[in-house]
């Protein structure tokens, strides 16, 4: 799994969360959040409250150079919101129903009209200036490739539901060579420190983790070929690594060499 698709979900949502109709329940990955039916139907998996539920979906990587196994290429981030009548509130004075934190009538309308402000919330927030976490999502990919929006919604024993779906299509970073050192400022590194500063046990937990995949002071030959997928015949054939009679591949880096050639003389070449 791609480091940097974890990382891009997870900066969404607290991107996103507080900035929307429905405040802080911004979920990562729900399963059945918004679930389409063999026959068609609408079904929502949650309950409690208006909702944005956050995803990562397809990627594709084309044009691949070598070997490599860190290039992510393209991304599909998902962001579905969704509502239905449990997920409204009684005004006991006036006997209707209205929705949550807008007070306007639950009705099919009213349920369009949520769902499209609260998308609308959903882009403000992800390129928003002030928004740190937002910053950190911005970093880890370098352009949106398309947008393209849907909606689903019905009646279901009496239930109305309504859904909408943003699929964000977005050509993600590289991820990191195991072995190289990760620099405090890079977007991964903004965010494993916005992680450990969480005050969150799990996402301290898991940058730990991702941390431990990633990072080190291997030297440069080593980084150089886990990057490109090397064979160590093609690493030797850049004059790089360590010499073939070395088993151990424990060989140091070229610094210094002396060089004696017939009818120019001798000299020194440095790495």
């Amino acid at each position: 799994m791609s480091l940097a698709r974890i990382a891009l979900r997870i900066a969404a949502v607290e991107a996103i969360k507080g900035r929307t109709l429905v405040g802080e329940h911004v979920l990562d990955t729900p399963n059945g959040a918004l679930d389409v039916q063999a026959d068609g139907e609408l079904r929502i998996g949650i309950d409690e409250k208006p909702f944005v539920a956050v995803f990562t979906d397809a990627g594709s990587a084309d044009d691949i150079t070598g070997r490599s196994l860190i290039e992510n290429g393209s991304c599909v981030l998902v962001i579905e919101a969704g509502i239905s009548q449990a997920m409204t509130e009684l005004n006991k004075e006036t006997g209707t129903t209205t929705l949550l934190g807008i007070g306007i009538p639950a009705s099919d309308a009213g349920f369009e009209f949520h769902l499209d402000v609260v998308q609308r919330q959903v882009m403000d927030a992800l390129n928003d200036p002030d928004n740190a976490w937002a910053e950190i999502y911005r970093s880890l990919h370098y352009r949106v490739t398309k947008i393209e929006v849907g909606g689903k919604r019905n009646t279901d024993d009496g239930q109305r539901l309504a859904g909408h779906q943003t699929r964000i299509t977005l050509d993600l970073i590289q991820d990191p060579v195991r072995g190289e050192p990760i620099e405090p400022d890079s977007p991964l590194g903004m965010f494993f420190a916005a992680m450990q500063a969480s005050g969150d046990a799990i996402y301290q937990a898991q940058a730990t983790t991702m941390q431990g995949l990633v990072g080190g002071n291997d030297p440069d030959w080593k980084v150089l070929q886990r990057r490109h997928g090397m064979t160590a015949a093609e690493l030797l054939a850049l004059g790089r690594g360590p010499v073939a009679q070395d088993e151990p591949r424990e060989t140091p880096e070229f610094t210094t060499g002396a060089y004696e050639v017939e009818g120019v003389g001798t000299g020194e070449v440095s790495g």
